[in-house]
């Protein structure tokens, strides 16, 4: 069929006002409290035959295997794994013991989105002084971004999350839509063929959750925040973040997508029964589908999101790192595991196994990898489709020093467009005006466009 043109968290949030202690510190000496300066990779050689003990946060389910495969190839060196938690509940431990000085752990999982929160008060070892600069051609730009600030590395890229659309399409087949929707203006037509068919069906759904909000702007073209130290600029009235707010007006305005909550048991029930047609999402949605969408399995296929003006764009939504605390007691062996765990072949093959979407060039362009044929996909070579998002992630995106905070707050503002109380313009206003305000109660230098 042608289409013609048309025009989560609150608990914990109180924490997160500590994101901004040790301002006043930034850039300080890395001597302090266990840092280490002037280190080189030979340091790091060094310290795994020294050996010692390093504790671990992270949520991944690979952590045991990994931590006891290294265990193995370096005897003198025990990882203590610890799960914190996820989100909000391990960024505000992380908060809590950073102030306390205490139970620090050495190397932590974080979201690229949160990196500048741990990175702009000074927190994060600069892994740079131990030659990782040369592991940058081994993962995907977006990744590697997500944990560099200039020549600073804080970080390794662990996995990522680049958007596609999934799309049920039996339903679109139903309602003579053949082909998958190349840009948002034939998104928007194909929701209205969708919905005045049967009332029941949503091209999709979204109940306002922070994270994917920044990442519809992200893809959009907006570049809502631009960090500079301490200093922040924040403009939610860009062309881009106005090309989003635009269109999700008419999208909800004319009722077209259901505020069901992603991965809810109701929207695990409209999704099973046809009534949800596509979701955007990061690549890891496939697992969600393949584990608790079974009814519909075999009707799914998964595409590129749609861009704008139909030139591939995507962005991020998901994705994380592990990093080295500043105030490690043992920074240049917490460096040397992770420098295993994200670079060495046998710990990505233990991610791997365990589910993972690694952000390593040589495994997502593996023939094997590429070539690989889901049965829940209707056969289709999904990988391909992920590997060309990751291509095409927008550059230049930056996320605020305080962006769990942010995402948080998102339904006392932009909500309201989505309960119909206002419109997402004007409700982006608002949300701008409350990420100045809260970012300069916690010391950083915010202004608004």
């Amino acid at each position: 069929m042608k289409r013609t043109k048309v025009v989560r968290f609150v608990a914990g949030v109180a924490a997160i006002a500590m994101a901004a202690a040790g301002l006043a510190g930034c850039g300080g000496s890395s001597n302090s409290a266990g840092g280490s300066t002037g280190g080189k990779e030979g340091d790091l050689d060094a310290a795994l035959q020294k050996g010692g003990t390093i504790t671990y946060w992270t949520w991944t389910d690979s952590a045991k295997a990994q931590a006891a495969a290294f265990e193995k190839k370096y005897p003198k060196v025990h990882i203590k794994v610890v799960n914190p938690g996820t989100g909000m509940t391990v960024y505000t431990k992380l908060q809590n013991v950073l102030k306390a000085s205490s139970g620090i752990p050495d190397i932590s999982q974080i979201e690229y989105q949160a990196i500048p929160q741990f990175s702009v008060p000074g927190n994060l070892l600069d892994l740079s002084q131990y030659g990782f600069a040369k592991y940058k051609n081994q993962f995907v730009k977006s990744a590697w971004e997500g944990v560099t600030s200039g020549s600073s590395i804080y970080g390794l890229p662990q996995d990522t999350g680049p958007m596609v659309m999934f799309y049920n399409k039996q339903v679109f087949d139903a309602a003579g839509i053949t082909n998958p929707p190349k840009t948002w203006d034939e998104y928007m037509q194909d929701a209205k063929i969708l919905h005045e068919k049967d009332s029941s069906v949503y091209i999709t759904n979204d109940s306002g959750q922070g994270n994917f909000i920044t990442s519809m702007l992200w893809q959009a073209g907006s570049h809502a925040y631009k960090v500079n130290g301490t200093n922040v600029e924040i403009n939610l009235n860009d062309p881009g973040a106005m090309r989003w707010a635009k269109n999700w007006d008419y999208l909800f305005k004319n009722h077209y997508i259901s505020s069901l909550t992603n991965q809810g048991t109701e929207w695990y029930q409209a999704a099973n029964k046809g009534k949800i047609a596509s979701v955007v999402s990061g690549s890891w949605m496939a697992g969600a589908f393949k584990s608790s969408v079974k009814e519909t399995a075999g009707q799914w296929r998964v595409a590129p999101m749609p861009s704008y003006d139909g030139k591939p764009a995507s962005a991020n939504y998901g994705g994380s790192s592990e990093v080295v605390l500043k105030k490690s007691a043992n920074p240049a062996l917490a460096a040397a595991f992770l420098r295993w765990l994200n670079t060495s072949q046998e710990s990505i093959d233990l991610f791997k196994q365990s589910g993972g979407y690694v952000s390593t060039k040589k495994e997502l362009s593996s023939q094997e990898f590429l070539s690989e044929k889901s049965d829940y996909f209707g056969g289709q070579q999904i990988n391909k489709v992920f590997l060309e998002s990751g291509k095409n992630v927008v550059s230049g995106w930056q996320f605020l020093p305080y962006q769990a905070y942010a995402n948080s707050i998102t339904m006392d503002t932009v909500g309201k467009a989505y309960q119909g109380q206002t419109t997402f313009e004007k409700a982006l206003k608002e949300y701008q005006k409350a990420l100045v305000t809260y970012g300069n109660q916690q010391g950083y230098k915010v202004t608004g466009k």
